[in-house]
């Protein structure tokens, strides 16, 4: 029985330093991009909170690290409007939405129990194949799912939607 319980601490104990560091590094990243987030510091800790209550702290680090490598390495940005993670200071902290949610904006709840998370990001139409090429070239398991590029990460599930320009 206590080793049992010295493997369950251990985990626990993992869990949260897990949960520490994403929580100060959300922080960190907040403070040097300086943001401003004036009268909605409540709904950050909301945000956080959810996400580290639901195991979401991996999912939502890799997607930062996966948009912005896309943006560094292709120089191509997802379709702004398109996200579904649209409302979330913490994705905006992170860099995966490019537009801060102020109070009308705001989309409370974003982050469900119900796992995995699914997400929705887009491309144009012209450069969304390279994109999912990038994602499996850098050690990212993808698939399909009705006909759509499906990125599979620990918890979530980002389906890759091309964007038809006119």
């Amino acid at each position: 029985m206590s080793k049992n319980k010295d493997q369950k601490r251990k985990a626990q104990l993992a869990t949260r330093a897990k949960n520490e560091s994403f929580r100060f590094q959300v922080e960190y990243m907040r403070k040097q991009k300086d943001i401003d987030i004036t009268g909605m510091e409540q709904n950050l800790t909301t945000e956080l909170d959810a996400i580290c209550q639901n195991g979401l702290t991996d999912a939502l680090l890799d997607l930062a690290k996966i948009v912005e490598g896309i943006r560094k390495e292709l120089g191509f940005d997802q379709e702004a409007d398109k996200c579904s993670l649209n409302g979330s200071l913490v994705t905006y902290i992170l860099g995966i939405t490019a537009t801060l949610p102020d109070c009308t904006t705001y989309v409370p709840g974003i982050f469900p129990a119900q796992l995995p998370l699914q997400v929705t990001i887009a491309y144009d139409d012209e450069i969304r194949n390279r994109v999912v090429d990038w994602m499996k070239v850098n050690g990212y398991e993808t698939s399909s799912y009705l006909g759509q590029p499906l990125l599979k990460l620990k918890n979530a599930r980002i389906v890759i939607r091309r964007v038809l320009k006119s």
